[in-house]
Protein backbone atom coordinates (compact mmCIF):
# COMPACT_ATOMS: atom_id res chain seq x y z
CA UNK A 1 0.00 0.00 0.00
CA UNK A 2 1.28 3.50 -1.12
CA UNK A 3 1.83 6.43 1.40
CA UNK A 4 -1.06 8.63 1.62
CA UNK A 5 1.03 11.67 0.77
CA UNK A 6 1.83 10.10 -2.46
CA UNK A 7 0.23 11.17 -5.38
CA UNK A 8 2.39 10.90 -8.51
CA UNK A 9 1.14 8.13 -11.07
CA UNK A 10 2.11 4.52 -11.16
CA UNK A 11 4.81 5.44 -14.28
CA UNK A 12 6.56 7.43 -11.63
CA UNK A 13 6.18 5.22 -9.10
CA UNK A 14 6.99 1.56 -10.14
CA UNK A 15 10.25 2.32 -11.91
CA UNK A 16 11.62 4.56 -9.02
CA UNK A 17 11.31 1.25 -7.10
CA UNK A 18 13.06 -0.96 -9.54
CA UNK A 19 10.27 -1.63 -11.82
CA UNK A 20 9.95 -1.94 -15.62
CA UNK A 21 6.79 -0.59 -16.70
CA UNK A 22 6.89 -0.21 -20.16
CA UNK A 23 4.18 -2.12 -21.41
CA UNK A 24 0.63 -0.93 -19.65
CA UNK A 25 -2.54 -2.13 -19.72
CA UNK A 26 -5.63 -0.55 -18.24
CA UNK A 27 -7.99 -3.50 -16.59
CA UNK A 28 -11.54 -2.37 -16.71
CA UNK A 29 -13.58 -5.30 -14.90
CA UNK A 30 -16.53 -3.31 -14.27
CA UNK A 31 -18.19 -3.16 -10.94
CA UNK A 32 -16.44 -0.92 -9.47
CA UNK A 33 -12.75 -2.30 -10.35
CA UNK A 34 -10.49 -0.44 -12.49
CA UNK A 35 -6.98 -1.82 -12.05
CA UNK A 36 -3.63 -1.74 -14.44
CA UNK A 37 -1.42 -4.57 -15.33
CA UNK A 38 2.29 -3.49 -15.90
CA UNK A 39 5.13 -6.09 -16.53
CA UNK A 40 6.49 -7.73 -14.30
CA UNK A 41 3.04 -8.90 -13.67
CA UNK A 42 2.11 -5.75 -11.30
CA UNK A 43 -1.16 -5.17 -10.78
CA UNK A 44 -2.29 -1.62 -9.44
CA UNK A 45 -5.65 -0.46 -8.19
CA UNK A 46 -7.06 1.65 -5.76
CA UNK A 47 -8.49 5.45 -5.27
CA UNK A 48 -8.84 6.44 -1.49
CA UNK A 49 -5.81 3.50 -1.06
CA UNK A 50 -3.70 3.38 -3.64
CA UNK A 51 -2.24 -0.52 -3.76
CA UNK A 52 -0.18 -2.88 -5.84
CA UNK A 53 0.24 -6.70 -6.32
CA UNK A 54 3.34 -8.71 -7.69
CA UNK A 55 5.52 -11.31 -7.11
CA UNK A 56 8.47 -10.98 -6.03
CA UNK A 57 11.56 -12.54 -4.30
CA UNK A 58 12.22 -12.22 -0.83
CA UNK A 59 15.15 -9.81 -1.39
CA UNK A 60 13.30 -7.83 -3.71
CA UNK A 61 10.95 -7.21 -1.03
CA UNK A 62 13.66 -6.04 1.47
CA UNK A 63 15.00 -3.69 -1.03
CA UNK A 64 11.99 -1.44 -1.00
CA UNK A 65 9.79 -1.66 2.30
CA UNK A 66 11.79 1.10 3.30
CA UNK A 67 10.51 3.41 0.30
CA UNK A 68 8.74 6.42 1.53
CA UNK A 69 5.95 5.83 -0.93
CA UNK A 70 5.34 2.57 0.68
CA UNK A 71 3.39 2.79 3.79
CA UNK A 72 2.81 -0.98 3.73
CA UNK A 73 4.13 -4.15 2.68
CA UNK A 74 3.09 -7.66 3.43
CA UNK A 75 3.09 -11.05 2.15
CA UNK A 76 0.30 -11.90 0.61
CA UNK A 77 -2.14 -14.23 3.24
CA UNK A 78 -5.55 -15.93 2.03
CA UNK A 79 -8.35 -15.20 4.32
CA UNK A 80 -11.29 -17.76 5.57
CA UNK A 81 -15.10 -17.51 5.87
CA UNK A 82 -15.76 -17.47 9.06
CA UNK A 83 -18.08 -20.80 8.46
CA UNK A 84 -18.41 -23.92 9.71
CA UNK A 85 -18.79 -26.89 7.50
CA UNK A 86 -22.52 -27.47 6.38
CA UNK A 87 -24.77 -30.03 8.25
CA UNK A 88 -27.07 -31.38 5.17
CA UNK A 89 -29.07 -33.07 7.72
CA UNK A 90 -29.90 -29.22 9.21
CA UNK A 91 -32.65 -28.16 6.61
CA UNK A 92 -35.29 -25.34 7.35
CA UNK A 93 -38.88 -26.44 7.90
CA UNK A 94 -42.29 -24.69 7.61
CA UNK A 95 -41.15 -22.33 5.38
CA UNK A 96 -42.54 -18.41 5.60
CA UNK A 97 -46.35 -17.85 3.70
CA UNK A 98 -44.65 -15.05 1.05
CA UNK A 99 -48.32 -14.26 0.41
CA UNK A 100 -48.77 -10.17 1.28
CA UNK A 101 -47.16 -9.61 5.07
CA UNK A 102 -48.66 -12.97 6.30
CA UNK A 103 -46.35 -13.48 9.47
CA UNK A 104 -46.27 -9.53 9.93
CA UNK A 105 -48.30 -7.38 12.67
CA UNK A 106 -48.13 -4.24 13.69
CA UNK A 107 -47.96 -3.75 17.73
CA UNK A 108 -48.94 -0.72 19.86
CA UNK A 109 -48.13 0.53 23.71
CA UNK A 110 -47.33 2.98 25.84
CA UNK A 111 -43.62 3.41 26.74
CA UNK A 112 -41.87 0.49 26.63
CA UNK A 113 -41.40 -1.78 23.34
CA UNK A 114 -37.58 -0.26 21.82
CA UNK A 115 -37.44 3.13 24.17
CA UNK A 116 -37.83 3.86 27.37
CA UNK A 117 -40.15 2.08 29.60
CA UNK A 118 -41.00 5.69 31.79
CA UNK A 119 -42.15 7.02 27.66
CA UNK A 120 -45.69 8.05 28.16
CA UNK A 121 -45.95 8.14 24.38
CA UNK A 122 -47.16 5.39 22.42
CA UNK A 123 -44.97 3.54 20.66
CA UNK A 124 -45.17 1.01 17.45
CA UNK A 125 -43.59 -1.83 16.55
CA UNK A 126 -43.58 -4.78 14.38
CA UNK A 127 -43.85 -8.45 15.54
CA UNK A 128 -43.05 -11.25 12.76
CA UNK A 129 -44.52 -14.53 14.02
CA UNK A 130 -42.53 -16.73 11.15
CA UNK A 131 -39.30 -15.77 12.10
CA UNK A 132 -35.51 -18.13 12.61
CA UNK A 133 -34.97 -18.56 15.96
CA UNK A 134 -31.72 -15.83 16.23
CA UNK A 135 -34.35 -13.24 15.41
CA UNK A 136 -35.58 -14.14 18.63
CA UNK A 137 -32.85 -13.88 20.48
CA UNK A 138 -31.70 -10.46 19.59
CA UNK A 139 -35.33 -9.13 20.42
CA UNK A 140 -35.86 -10.65 23.72
CA UNK A 141 -33.76 -10.84 27.10
CA UNK A 142 -34.45 -14.62 27.76
CA UNK A 143 -33.29 -17.84 26.15
CA UNK A 144 -35.44 -19.02 23.59
CA UNK A 145 -37.36 -22.08 24.32
CA UNK A 146 -37.37 -24.61 21.30
CA UNK A 147 -40.95 -25.85 22.92
CA UNK A 148 -39.95 -28.93 20.75
CA UNK A 149 -39.25 -27.21 17.70
CA UNK A 150 -36.49 -27.72 16.05
CA UNK A 151 -34.13 -24.70 15.90
CA UNK A 152 -34.30 -24.38 12.03
CA UNK A 153 -38.12 -24.25 12.34
CA UNK A 154 -39.76 -20.82 11.36
CA UNK A 155 -41.58 -20.08 13.84
CA UNK A 156 -40.56 -17.90 16.10
CA UNK A 157 -41.20 -14.78 17.10
CA UNK A 158 -39.29 -11.01 16.51
CA UNK A 159 -39.73 -8.10 17.47
CA UNK A 160 -38.46 -5.02 15.56
CA UNK A 161 -39.38 -1.68 14.83
CA UNK A 162 -40.70 -0.22 11.28
CA UNK A 163 -38.04 1.86 10.20
CA UNK A 164 -35.66 -1.20 10.39
CA UNK A 165 -32.50 0.34 9.13
CA UNK A 166 -34.17 1.83 6.28
CA UNK A 167 -32.00 3.84 3.83
CA UNK A 168 -28.90 2.75 5.33
CA UNK A 169 -26.07 1.29 2.91
CA UNK A 170 -24.42 -1.44 4.14
CA UNK A 171 -21.43 -2.78 2.00
CA UNK A 172 -21.11 -6.76 2.16
CA UNK A 173 -17.64 -7.20 1.87
CA UNK A 174 -17.72 -11.19 0.99
CA UNK A 175 -18.13 -13.48 -2.00
CA UNK A 176 -21.20 -11.63 -3.71
CA UNK A 177 -24.84 -11.16 -3.35
CA UNK A 178 -27.09 -13.12 -5.16
CA UNK A 179 -29.69 -9.97 -6.10
CA UNK A 180 -32.09 -11.85 -7.76
CA UNK A 181 -33.25 -13.68 -4.52
CA UNK A 182 -36.51 -12.41 -3.40
CA UNK A 183 -36.20 -11.95 -0.09
CA UNK A 184 -34.02 -8.61 -0.73
CA UNK A 185 -36.56 -7.18 -2.93
CA UNK A 186 -34.59 -5.33 -5.70
CA UNK A 187 -32.95 -3.34 -2.35
CA UNK A 188 -29.44 -5.56 -2.92
CA UNK A 189 -27.30 -5.08 -5.86
CA UNK A 190 -23.52 -5.48 -6.69
CA UNK A 191 -21.31 -2.45 -6.91
CA UNK A 192 -17.44 -3.99 -7.22
CA UNK A 193 -15.95 -7.43 -7.80
CA UNK A 194 -12.25 -8.04 -7.94
CA UNK A 195 -12.66 -10.62 -10.21
CA UNK A 196 -14.22 -10.72 -13.73
CA UNK A 197 -17.21 -11.74 -12.74
CA UNK A 198 -20.02 -11.09 -9.73
CA UNK A 199 -21.84 -13.82 -9.19
CA UNK A 200 -22.03 -15.76 -5.33
CA UNK A 201 -20.47 -18.92 -6.29
CA UNK A 202 -20.45 -20.59 -2.87
CA UNK A 203 -23.50 -18.95 -0.90
CA UNK A 204 -21.56 -17.41 1.81
CA UNK A 205 -22.19 -13.68 1.00
CA UNK A 206 -25.88 -14.09 0.15
CA UNK A 207 -26.53 -15.65 3.41
CA UNK A 208 -24.44 -12.91 5.34
CA UNK A 209 -26.56 -10.57 3.30
CA UNK A 210 -30.04 -12.24 4.15
CA UNK A 211 -28.99 -12.02 8.01
CA UNK A 212 -28.63 -8.56 7.57
CA UNK A 213 -31.36 -7.68 5.73
CA UNK A 214 -33.88 -9.80 3.87
CA UNK A 215 -37.61 -9.80 4.63
CA UNK A 216 -37.89 -13.17 6.77
CA UNK A 217 -34.24 -13.90 7.97
CA UNK A 218 -32.82 -10.18 8.58
CA UNK A 219 -32.76 -7.86 11.43
CA UNK A 220 -33.00 -4.56 9.65
CA UNK A 221 -35.44 -5.08 6.68
CA UNK A 222 -35.22 -2.34 4.55
CA UNK A 223 -31.40 -1.36 4.31
CA UNK A 224 -29.86 -1.18 0.98
CA UNK A 225 -27.30 -4.36 0.54
CA UNK A 226 -24.49 -3.56 -1.75
CA UNK A 227 -22.31 -6.56 -2.97
CA UNK A 228 -18.32 -6.43 -2.56
CA UNK A 229 -17.29 -9.15 -4.21
CA UNK A 230 -13.03 -9.89 -2.46
CA UNK A 231 -13.27 -13.66 -2.46
CA UNK A 232 -14.19 -17.02 -4.57
CA UNK A 233 -13.60 -20.74 -4.46
CA UNK A 234 -10.48 -19.99 -4.69
CA UNK A 235 -10.40 -17.92 -1.44
CA UNK A 236 -9.73 -14.52 -0.43
CA UNK A 237 -6.54 -12.47 -0.87
CA UNK A 238 -4.82 -9.16 0.89
CA UNK A 239 -5.03 -7.40 -2.38
CA UNK A 240 -9.18 -8.12 -3.11
CA UNK A 241 -10.08 -7.11 0.51
CA UNK A 242 -7.92 -3.53 0.40
CA UNK A 243 -9.60 -3.08 -3.22
CA UNK A 244 -13.23 -3.77 -2.07
CA UNK A 245 -12.89 -1.39 1.39
CA UNK A 246 -11.45 0.96 -1.00
CA UNK A 247 -14.54 1.03 -3.51
CA UNK A 248 -17.19 1.12 -0.36
CA UNK A 249 -15.07 4.32 1.03
CA UNK A 250 -15.09 5.61 -2.35
CA UNK A 251 -19.13 5.78 -2.40
CA UNK A 252 -19.73 6.62 1.14
CA UNK A 253 -17.84 9.65 0.52
CA UNK A 254 -19.83 10.42 -2.20
CA UNK A 255 -23.29 9.33 0.11
CA UNK A 256 -22.38 11.35 3.09
CA UNK A 257 -22.97 14.32 0.88
CA UNK A 258 -26.35 13.68 -0.04
CA UNK A 259 -29.50 14.63 1.72
CA UNK A 260 -30.94 11.00 2.03
CA UNK A 261 -27.56 9.79 3.57
CA UNK A 262 -28.89 7.18 6.81
CA UNK A 263 -24.87 5.93 7.36
CA UNK A 264 -23.00 3.26 5.51
CA UNK A 265 -21.86 -0.03 7.68
CA UNK A 266 -18.93 -2.62 5.82
CA UNK A 267 -20.20 -6.07 7.47
CA UNK A 268 -16.99 -8.57 7.09
CA UNK A 269 -17.63 -12.47 8.04
CA UNK A 270 -13.95 -12.86 6.62
CA UNK A 271 -10.77 -13.16 8.23
CA UNK A 272 -7.40 -14.92 8.96
CA UNK A 273 -4.70 -15.40 11.43
CA UNK A 274 -1.99 -13.49 12.57
CA UNK A 275 -3.71 -10.24 11.77
CA UNK A 276 -2.48 -8.58 8.65
CA UNK A 277 -1.70 -4.69 8.76
CA UNK A 278 -3.15 -4.41 5.90
CA UNK A 279 -6.68 -5.23 7.11
CA UNK A 280 -6.02 -2.60 9.55
CA UNK A 281 -5.03 -0.20 7.39
CA UNK A 282 -7.83 -0.53 5.36
CA UNK A 283 -10.41 -0.15 8.08
CA UNK A 284 -8.79 2.65 9.70
CA UNK A 285 -9.35 4.47 6.53
CA UNK A 286 -13.31 3.68 6.20
CA UNK A 287 -13.76 4.49 10.23
CA UNK A 288 -11.77 7.57 9.52
CA UNK A 289 -14.00 8.43 6.77
CA UNK A 290 -17.38 7.91 9.39
CA UNK A 291 -18.22 4.20 8.23
CA UNK A 292 -19.40 1.74 10.55
CA UNK A 293 -18.12 -1.79 10.67
CA UNK A 294 -19.00 -5.26 12.11
CA UNK A 295 -16.70 -7.80 11.71
CA UNK A 296 -16.28 -11.75 13.12
CA UNK A 297 -14.16 -13.18 15.49
CA UNK A 298 -13.25 -16.39 13.81
CA UNK A 299 -13.44 -20.14 14.32
CA UNK A 300 -10.65 -20.85 15.84
CA UNK A 301 -11.24 -21.62 19.04
CA UNK A 302 -8.97 -19.49 20.30
CA UNK A 303 -8.15 -16.00 21.42
CA UNK A 304 -10.34 -13.21 18.98
CA UNK A 305 -6.84 -10.85 19.66
CA UNK A 306 -4.88 -13.24 17.16
CA UNK A 307 -7.21 -12.78 13.88
CA UNK A 308 -8.04 -10.39 11.38
CA UNK A 309 -9.71 -7.86 11.41
CA UNK A 310 -11.26 -8.97 14.63
CA UNK A 311 -8.29 -8.30 16.73
CA UNK A 312 -8.45 -4.99 16.03
CA UNK A 313 -11.46 -4.13 18.16
CA UNK A 314 -9.06 -2.65 20.86
CA UNK A 315 -7.52 -0.27 18.68
CA UNK A 316 -10.26 0.67 16.38
CA UNK A 317 -14.22 1.20 16.57
CA UNK A 318 -15.17 -1.36 14.93
CA UNK A 319 -17.25 -4.39 16.56
CA UNK A 320 -16.05 -7.82 16.54
CA UNK A 321 -18.62 -10.13 17.32
CA UNK A 322 -18.39 -13.78 18.45
CA UNK A 323 -20.90 -16.74 18.30
CA UNK A 324 -23.54 -18.54 20.75
CA UNK A 325 -25.70 -21.86 20.65
CA UNK A 326 -29.22 -22.05 21.22
CA UNK A 327 -28.23 -22.83 25.16
CA UNK A 328 -26.45 -19.48 25.20
CA UNK A 329 -23.52 -20.22 25.28
CA UNK A 330 -20.07 -19.59 23.32
CA UNK A 331 -20.58 -21.91 20.67
CA UNK A 332 -17.72 -24.32 20.66
CA UNK A 333 -16.00 -23.03 17.48
CA UNK A 334 -16.18 -19.22 18.40
CA UNK A 335 -13.16 -17.38 19.19
CA UNK A 336 -13.09 -15.62 22.60
CA UNK A 337 -11.15 -12.95 24.78
CA UNK A 338 -11.18 -9.27 25.06
CA UNK A 339 -10.88 -8.27 21.63
CA UNK A 340 -14.24 -10.11 21.13
CA UNK A 341 -16.75 -7.10 21.89
CA UNK A 342 -20.75 -8.74 22.13
CA UNK A 343 -21.96 -12.29 21.33
CA UNK A 344 -24.87 -13.23 18.56
CA UNK A 345 -26.65 -16.49 17.71
CA UNK A 346 -24.09 -18.17 15.49
CA UNK A 347 -25.91 -21.55 15.10
CA UNK A 348 -28.34 -22.83 12.91
CA UNK A 349 -28.38 -19.81 11.17
CA UNK A 350 -31.71 -20.07 8.57
CA UNK A 351 -30.79 -17.64 5.63
CA UNK A 352 -30.78 -16.93 2.02
CA UNK A 353 -28.58 -18.58 -0.27
CA UNK A 354 -27.60 -18.44 -3.83
CA UNK A 355 -29.01 -21.43 -5.37
CA UNK A 356 -31.94 -19.94 -6.89
CA UNK A 357 -34.11 -17.24 -6.02
CA UNK A 358 -35.90 -18.69 -2.88
CA UNK A 359 -32.99 -20.92 -2.16
CA UNK A 360 -32.10 -21.01 1.98
CA UNK A 361 -30.00 -22.58 4.05
CA UNK A 362 -28.86 -23.64 7.51
CA UNK A 363 -25.34 -22.59 8.46
CA UNK A 364 -23.07 -22.38 11.84
CA UNK A 365 -20.01 -19.55 12.40
CA UNK A 366 -19.00 -16.42 13.68
CA UNK A 367 -19.54 -15.24 9.89
CA UNK A 368 -23.62 -15.74 10.70
CA UNK A 369 -23.23 -13.72 13.96
CA UNK A 370 -21.43 -10.97 12.68
CA UNK A 371 -24.64 -9.71 9.92
CA UNK A 372 -26.73 -9.74 12.78
CA UNK A 373 -24.93 -7.14 14.65
CA UNK A 374 -24.50 -5.38 11.27
CA UNK A 375 -28.26 -5.04 11.02
CA UNK A 376 -28.49 -3.77 14.90
CA UNK A 377 -26.39 -1.13 13.75
CA UNK A 378 -28.47 -0.12 10.69
CA UNK A 379 -31.65 0.19 12.70
CA UNK A 380 -29.96 2.54 14.86
CA UNK A 381 -28.39 4.61 12.60
CA UNK A 382 -31.50 5.58 11.28
CA UNK A 383 -32.76 6.29 14.67
CA UNK A 384 -29.81 8.03 15.77
CA UNK A 385 -28.34 10.62 13.03
CA UNK A 386 -25.81 12.25 15.57
CA UNK A 387 -24.19 9.01 15.32
CA UNK A 388 -24.35 8.26 11.64
CA UNK A 389 -20.84 9.58 10.96
CA UNK A 390 -19.61 8.30 14.38
CA UNK A 391 -18.33 4.44 14.55
CA UNK A 392 -17.06 4.85 18.06
CA UNK A 393 -20.01 6.42 19.95
CA UNK A 394 -22.61 4.07 17.69
CA UNK A 395 -20.11 1.02 19.36
CA UNK A 396 -20.40 2.31 22.58
CA UNK A 397 -24.18 2.62 21.96
CA UNK A 398 -24.76 -0.89 20.72
CA UNK A 399 -22.28 -2.30 23.78
CA UNK A 400 -25.00 -0.47 26.24
CA UNK A 401 -27.87 -2.25 24.77
CA UNK A 402 -26.69 -5.55 24.76
CA UNK A 403 -27.71 -7.80 27.68
CA UNK A 404 -25.52 -8.18 30.38
CA UNK A 405 -25.51 -12.05 32.54
CA UNK A 406 -27.10 -13.90 30.43
CA UNK A 407 -24.52 -15.76 28.76
CA UNK A 408 -23.58 -19.35 30.62
CA UNK A 409 -20.21 -19.93 31.59
CA UNK A 410 -18.40 -22.13 29.00
CA UNK A 411 -14.21 -23.25 28.79
CA UNK A 412 -12.06 -19.96 27.73
CA UNK A 413 -15.06 -17.94 28.13
CA UNK A 414 -12.86 -14.61 29.18
CA UNK A 415 -13.25 -11.28 28.35
CA UNK A 416 -17.03 -9.33 27.23
CA UNK A 417 -19.97 -11.40 28.03
CA UNK A 418 -22.95 -9.88 26.57
CA UNK A 419 -25.56 -10.32 24.09
CA UNK A 420 -26.49 -7.97 20.94
CA UNK A 421 -29.87 -6.96 21.27
CA UNK A 422 -32.17 -4.43 19.45
CA UNK A 423 -33.98 -2.89 22.57
CA UNK A 424 -37.16 -4.61 22.76
CA UNK A 425 -35.60 -6.56 26.27
CA UNK A 426 -38.81 -8.23 26.80
CA UNK A 427 -40.10 -11.57 25.81
CA UNK A 428 -42.08 -11.74 22.53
Amino acid sequence: MLADHEGRSWTDILPEMGFEVASLNKIHHGYGMTSYEHSNAIRTFGQTMRAFTINMRESDAEAIIDHPSIANLEKTARSEWAVMPRNPHDQPRNLPDKSADMGFKVKRQVGGGGGSSNSTEEEMWVEQSNAPWHLQRVSCSKQVDLKGRLPTDLSYSYRFDQVSGQGVDVYVVDSGINVDHEEFGGRAKMMFSFFGHVKDDIGHGTHCAGTIGSLHYGTAKNVRLWGIKVGDVNGISAGAIVAGIDAAITRHNIRKTQPDFMGSIISMSIGTSPPKSSDFMALKKALDAGMHASVAAMNAGDNACNSSPGGFSQQLPLITVGALDLNDTRASFSNFGKCVDVYAPGVSIVSTFNNNSTGIASLDGTSMACPIVTGIIADELVKNPSLRLDPAGMKKFILSKALKGVIKPAMNMTGVEILANNGFPGDP
